[in-house]
């Protein structure tokens, strides 16, 4: 490289630009944060110029070159950057409810956060089906343990819990606290033609005294539902909230005010169909988590740890071992009188 674009490139490694990189990349999170849109070039353009810096700096710093602890430590430094910047481009956070017996949606999905390089197509390669759900509470409604079973393609059965994941095409599924009840219910048209459908009522025991929710019907019409089930709940005891076969019923309100109480397997009829309760059944919130950089950025701190304890390491042993010196250079020079 020519010296002249050595000597202009060579600022980039100054302790100053470091320094105006961090406050960018602090100011850039909290604008992240506080954005509409959780935009990531907040984020990803102090990460840039903190990246270029540390490169910088490898390149024309004699010091850190010359250091195998030190040059560990900032080639780790470098990794780091990187990889957050490819992951604030590439990541993806978001949130599901899938209801016991039925498939995985893709497009039901809640994004919460999603790089501009993400694309949800590996999302929708992703199957199971919602399996048996249990929920152990303890006295005073203390949420324990949650096993949530997913049938796999393979007929395979798997347990997701809080912090026992399901992972697929890099994807990673845990159970929330979110969770509750939910309606299965059929909309038998006047042509003939069947759609079903599942209302989800708010998270229970969470909200056990509002399980309320509405549904269009696929003609148009809102009806409002409210379930009513028979168990109440005992929070003075350690209970067990799952997917078994439970009584209870469904108060329906029409567009027009009118209420109908329908039980599993009775039907209401419309003007433009005809409304089947089919079952009670539960339905499990899932967080999603993508990041496929999370491994090597642990891993990239890891080795810079053990680069920057190293070099202080070596530091310190030398300072030590030119103490040593000094004292027997004092000693040999030290006259011995007697009187």
């Amino acid at each position: 490289m020519h010296e002249s674009t050595l000597i202009a490139l060579r600022p980039l490694a100054s302790l100053k630009l470091t320094l105006a990189g961090i406050i960018a990349l602090l100011c850039g999170v909290l604008l992240a944060y506080f954005s509409a849109d959780q935009s990531s070039i907040y984020i990803v353009a102090p990460l840039l110029l903190l990246a270029v810096n540390l490169l910088a700096a490898i390149v024309f710093n004699p010091r850190i070159r010359q250091n195998s602890g030190l040059l560990m430590f900032h080639i780790c430094l470098l990794m780091i950057a990187v990889l957050t910047l490819l992951s604030q481009l590439t990541s993806m956070k978001g949130r599901v409810e899938v209801t016991q017996g039925t498939a995985f949606d893709a497009g039901s999905v809640t994004v919460l956060e999603q790089g501009v390089w993400h694309t949800l197509d590996e999302l929708r390669q992703v199957d199971f089906v919602q399996g048996d759900i249990q929920v152990q509470y303890t006295a005073g409604l203390r949420r324990g343990p949650t096993r949530s079973q997913l049938q796999l393609d393979d007929n395979d059965t798997i347990v997701v819990g809080d912090n026992l994941a399901f992972e697929s095409h890099g994807y990673r599924f845990y159970t929330t606290s979110n969770k509750g009840f939910a309606a299965l219910v059929n909309w038998h048209a006047k042509d003939g033609g069947i759609e079903p459908g599942s209302i989800h009522f708010p998270s229970y025991p969470l909200f056990d005294w509002k399980q309320q929710n509405q549904w269009q019907a696929p003609t148009g019409e809102q009806l409002e539902f409210q379930l009513v089930i028979d168990t109440p709940l005992d929070p003075e005891h350690d209970w067990l909230l799952q997917s078994v076969e439970r009584g209870g019923y469904l108060v329906v309100t029409l567009p027009g005010g009118a209420k109908h109480t329908v039980a599993p397997g009775e039907t209401i009829e419309l003007d433009n169909g005809l409304l089947e309760f089919e079952a009670i059944r539960m339905w499990m919130g899932y967080k999603i988590f993508y990041d496929p950089w999370l491994v090597w950025f642990f891993a990239a701190a890891l080795v810079g740890v053990a680069g920057i304890a190293w070099h202080y390491f070596l530091k310190l042993s030398s300072a030590g071992n030119r103490r040593s010196a000094v004292d027997r250079k004092a000693g040999r020079g030290r006259v011995v009188t007697t009187s």
